[in-house]
């Protein structure tokens, strides 16, 4: 009956909204609207109109859920997807239309509408981009119109069986930035999550949310992504997404995080406003690369990080993206270190920055942070612009002194 957003769904014509035995059925289509027509918006142009209006009744999130539950099964060999989640709907649908109108891939839309008031729940929008020697991707985003529990779960239906979901934070209180957390953190925990990356995109200079992101105890097999940038337009908000994409896109669904390739730099952001205009492969350019580094000469730096007492974790971190390029964390106190190596690259930004607006020629050495039982240290490697050691330290058991000396000569190995 319908080939829609969610991929091939099954026929559901006939369906009742009561089951067997009186009880409602999760979802169920009482007439389908649907256009394709080419139409000329007002400024004269040639618009492909690809909507479908769907009047529903049940659960539309259950729904999705029972359908990717057969579609999407195994995530492995799944179409890739991901989904975009706009609390403050400032850049998800401008990022598909940029999409869409680079690629000359339509835009396909769902409308989802209750019966009997025929009022819009949520409006679930997709666009594909076809990648040269790139699996295809399916970029989703689902503006949800109306209140109530079953439609806020809409968009968590679609980011559950995603291959990545990218939240985009915009001008945001503290406390709904704190109801979103809370949610997105009941979200991962349900069991029907599989998606295995959480890319959290902030904008400039919020720490405190990625404080706050750190904060959060989340699943051990969730790869939990902090990217602070000025986020100035659709383009800028995709190649940034692109390049966290192009990181985490081998990282196996709900299995413990294998380190990716995190010595190099490949296939990174596309440029939007470069892409062609006709249904042809998009092309990935490489950028030249910030810094060269040897992965023996990391793990060297990690190995020599080791010996620091009171430590729990330490790496060496890319300060432009906040990767760690090598780690080691103690298994007996397990503890985010991809989350916390995050957050101190923004730390370093911001200190760059204030240096700068000081008008400060020196360059940073070394920061020295501490929170509740914990010190978090920072050094530069002279040697290698852009990247820094990391060390995460028991505050109760380290002696800050040495560790800082101890920081100090592996940075000098370098």
């Amino acid at each position: 009956m319908l080939s829609s957003l969610f991929g091939d769904l099954r026929s559901i014509r006939g369906t009742h909204p009561d089951g067997p035995d009186g009880e409602e059925g999760g979802f169920a289509a009482t007439a389908l609207m649907e256009s394709t027509a080419t139409e000329v918006n007002d400024q004269g142009q040639m618009v492909d109109n690809h909507q479908r209006d769907l009047v529903v009744v049940g659960s539309p999130a259950q729904a999705i859920r029972d359908q990717f539950a057969n579609t999407r099964a195994d995530l492995e060999t799944a179409t890739r997807q991901i989904t975009l989640l706009d609390p403050t709907g400032v850049w998800a649908t401008s990022v598909i239309k940029a999409l869409s109108d680079a690629t000359g891939r339509p835009i396909e839309r769902l409308h989802l509408r209750e019966q009997g008031t025929l009022r819009t729940l949520a409006v679930i929008e997709r666009t594909t981009l076809d990648r040269r020697n790139e699996d295809t991707l399916r970029i989703y985003h689902a503006d949800v119109r109306a209140p109530g529990a079953d439609n806020a779960a809409i968009p968590t239906a679609l980011m559950e069986r995603s291959h990545m979901t990218a939240v985009i934070v915009g001008a945001m209180s503290p406390s709904a930035i704190d109801a979103m957390l809370e949610a997105l953190q009941q979200a991962v925990a349900q069991p029907n999550w599989r998606c295995p990356t959480l890319l959290f995109m902030l904008p400039p200079n919020a720490v405190w949310i990625a404080n706050k992101v750190a904060m959060y105890t989340w699943p051990p097999a969730l790869r939990v992504q902090v990217l602070n940038e000025a986020l100035t337009s659709a383009s800028s908000v995709w190649n940034s997404l692109l390049g966290i994409w192009n990181r985490v896109k081998t990282v196996p669904t709900w299995q413990p995080p294998q380190a990716p390739e995190e010595h190099g730099l490949e296939g990174f952001p596309i440029k939007v406003a470069d892409l062609p205009k006709a249904d042809a492969p998009v092309v990935v350019s490489a950028p030249a690369r910030k810094h060269h580094l040897a992965p023996q000469a990391a793990d060297r730096a990690v190995a020599a990080m080791l010996g620091i007492e009171g430590l729990l974790g330490c790496a060496v971190v890319d300060a432009a993206t906040g990767f760690t390029l090598a780690r080691q964390s103690r298994e007996d106190q397990p503890v985010h270190l991809e989350l916390a190596a995050a957050g101190s690259a923004q730390v370093l930004r911001a200190h760059q920055q204030s240096a700068r607006s000081m008008g400060l020629d020196d360059e940073i050495e070394e920061i020295m942070t501490s929170a509740g039982g914990r010190h978090h240290v920072l050094r530069m490697v002279s040697h290698h612009k852009g990247l820094f050691l990391f060390a995460l330290l028991d505050k109760q058991r380290a002696n800050l002194a040495l560790a800082r000396y101890k920081l100090m000569e592996a940075e000098q190995g370098l």
